[in-house]
């Protein structure tokens, strides 16, 4: 599932230091991209306003700003709302999964998660979004030579 050469960043937002570290470990020895950790929203909110992004992997539970906070205040930032975002919990209610699916949110994993799920569903999530954003750029192509051609 090899995208092509450009490096892949993945920012893991979660409160709990072991989590964070297992996850980070994981995908740095698995998967060629970098990992970049917050323990909190406000500080992962903060990071992907310096660093680009390609996926968020975020907690659920957290003090302050819990998951569902920061994913709101992500989805309403014009330079963040396109990122990605698979969230992280120790409880798949029904409940969680439908307001996480209302907000976007790609995919779901439960915690404790086995690093080969880890792995699958980052890197899956990866590459359908390098595809979307290739066909996004290939339909505005298209547009851009239909108007230019309703034009002459």
């Amino acid at each position: 599932m090899a995208t092509n050469s450009k490096k892949y960043t993945v920012l893991i937002i979660d409160d709990d230091e072991i989590n964070r570290q297992m996850a980070e470990t994981i995908l740095t020895r698995k998967l060629p991209y970098t990992v970049l950790t917050a323990q909190s929203g406000m500080q992962g909110v903060e990071m992907l306003h310096q660093h680009e992004v390609h996926l968020i992997l975020l907690d659920v539970s957290m003090p302050v700003w819990d998951g569902f906070k920061t994913l709101a205040v992500i989805r309403k930032d014009e330079k963040l709302k396109h990122i990605p975002v698979i969230m992280l919990t120790a409880s798949a209610d029904r409940t969680s999964i439908v307001k996480a699916s209302e907000h976007g949110v790609v995919d779901y994993i439960k915690k404790p998660f086995l690093p080969d799920e880890l792995v699958s569903r980052v890197a899956k999530a990866i590459w359908e979004n390098w595809e979307q954003s290739k066909l996004d750029a290939l339909t505005q192509d298209i547009d851009d030579l239909l108007n230019w051609g309703s034009r002459r």
